[in-house]
């Protein structure tokens, strides 16, 4: 008896289906429980799943919240924060998590209302999108355009068409 042989009749014996792959070289083989069917899912481990009734994830921390002011002094090359080129550029250099941020900012400092404290804000300021001063935090009603710095973050097809978009952009939202 071979020990191929030997293997698959361990493993049917105690109702285990024997598997081989041969992909990567020499044979593997690992079983699993019962018979094999396509809409089967993999073991899962019992002793580690939550019971029943509990709940699949921890609850979200309460954000504190923020009343976000409109900066006095617009910037000097802004543009609309409804504009494609905020979505288009800005997400590339921040990501969309942070410009999302970023509206809801704008938009709560133009409602005068508080919003939850954005997760992004350490993101924005960095980039000069938020202003601290005083304990408030402060937006500008327009976006600014990128900087040197961040136009060379990006990709080489954003970086050839950003001067055209920065152009169209500051037409529209004059």
């Amino acid at each position: 008896m071979s020990h191929e042989s030997s293997d698959r009749e361990i493993f049917s014996n105690v109702d285990y289906c024997y598997l081989s792959s041969t992909r990567y070289g020499a044979p593997m083989r690992y079983a699993a429980p019962g018979t094999v069917r396509s809409d089967d899912r993999p073991p899962v481990a019992t002793d580690n799943a939550p019971s029943p009734g509990a709940a699949g994830r921890i609850p979200a921390q309460t954000r504190w919240m923020v009343a976000p002011r409109l900066w006095p002094h617009p910037p000097v090359h802004g543009v609309d924060p409804t504009h494609p080129y905020v979505r288009a550029y800005w997400t590339a250099v921040v990501g969309a998590s942070a410009v999302a941020d970023l509206l809801r900012l704008i938009a709560a400092a133009r409602r005068q209302a508080s919003i939850p404290h954005p997760l992004f804000l350490p993101v924005l300021t960095r980039e000069g999108l938020v202003h601290h001063a005083g304990g408030s935090i402060w937006v500008h009603a327009a976006v600014p355009a990128l900087g040197i710095s961040q136009v060379a973050r990006l990709s080489p097809r954003l970086r050839r068409s950003h001067p055209v978009d920065l152009r169209k952009a500051l037409l529209a939202s004059r």
